[in-house]
C-alpha cells in the first residue's frame, strides 16, 4: 500500500506548519515523566468529532512523530498538558490523524485549565 497524500508528499509540510502556530506545552503521561512538545489549542467546534465534548473543553494537535520520540507510543486518557501560561489541562479523549499505525498528528480533547 503506497498510503495517501497525507502520509506521502504532505507528512512533512503539515508538521511544519503545526511548529508555526503551535507553542510549546509540557505533556505528562499518566503516572510517568514528562517533557516539552509543541501544540496548538484552540477551543472545540460543533463540528469536532468528539462525542463528550462539553462547553469549555478545548482540542490540542500535537506533532505525532515529536510525541513517540519524546512521550510514548500514544497519548492516553488522564495524561497532562501544562501551557506557558501556567494552566494545566487533563486528556480525555485522543485519536491519531490519519488513524493508522503511524499518524501525523494526535488530536487532543482536554478538559480543565484552572488545576
Amino acid at each position: 500500500m503506497i498510503g495517501n497524500l497525507v502520509d506521502s508528499a504532505l507528512k512533512l509540510p503539515l508538521r511544519f506548519v503545526l511548529s508555526l502556530f503551535g507553542r510549546q506545552v509540557f505533556y505528562t503521561a499518566h503516572g510517568g515523566t514528562g517533557d516539552s512538545v509543541v501544540a496548538y489549542i484552540r477551543g472545540v467546534r460543533a463540528d469536532d468529532l468528539f462525542a463528550s465534548a462539553m462547553q469549555g473543553d478545548l482540542a490540542a494537535v500535537v506533532n505525532g512523530a515529536e510525541f513517540a520520540a519524546k512521550i510514548g507510543p500514544s497519548p492516553r486518557r488522564f495524561d497532562r498538558l501544562r501551557t506557558t501560561a501556567g494552566l494545566t489541562y487533563s486528556v480525555e479523549e485522543w485519536r491519531g490523524a490519519p488513524t493508522e499505525s503511524d499518524p501525523v498528528f494526535y488530536k487532543l480533547l482536554l478538559r480543565g485549565g484552572q488545576q
